[in-house]
């Protein structure tokens, strides 16, 4: 019982940090921000994963975004959420795909049901493919967590 109401004060806190963080960017100044959500897999642990993301390009030419982004990731025995403050780089600022490299800093809460709870520090690299254009814009993305135990996470989304 302890872990689950440390697990939901974590994710609570993780929604608020998020939700501060799109509400700071989403000024009448930044009406290009977009919103977005995601699934996947951890794939090291084989673990499930959703979340959810804003998009900003950082510049007019739209070839530097910033990501910030939370994911939830579970399975029966601990939890792991990750906060995470990626850029990314689009290599085709044309047309109606683009694909992306980047990276970014992660913060990663691990919550066990069994033995220690452990908050690491790591670093998101990443690359993906997916839509330029239009209202709803899907994508896939894979990404390496360089922590004390990296894992691989294979995600798609769409962003609105």
């Amino acid at each position: 019982m302890h872990s689950s109401l440390r697990s939901c004060r974590r994710l609570a806190t993780a929604s608020a940090i998020f939700l501060l963080g799109v509400l700071l960017l989403a000024t009448p100044a930044r009406a290009d921000v977009d919103l977005g959500g995601r699934a996947g897999a951890y794939t090291d642990e084989g673990r499930a994963f959703f979340g959810a993301e804003l998009l900003t390009p950082l510049e007019s030419t739209h070839s530097w975004y910033v990501n910030p982004n939370f994911e939830y990731a579970f399975e029966d025995s601990s939890d792991l959420m990750t906060l995470n403050g990626d850029f990314h780089y689009d290599l085709a600022t044309e047309g109606r795909y683009a694909v992306w490299f980047g990276g970014g800093p992660a913060l990663l809460f691990l919550d066990r049901e069994l033995g220690d709870d452990e908050t690491d520090l790591g670093m998101n690299l990443l690359a993906g493919f997916g839509a330029k254009r239009g209202e709803a814009r899907p994508y896939f993305q894979a990404k390496v967590i360089v922590a004390d135990d990296p894992t691989a996470v294979l995600g798609v989304g769409v962003r609105f």
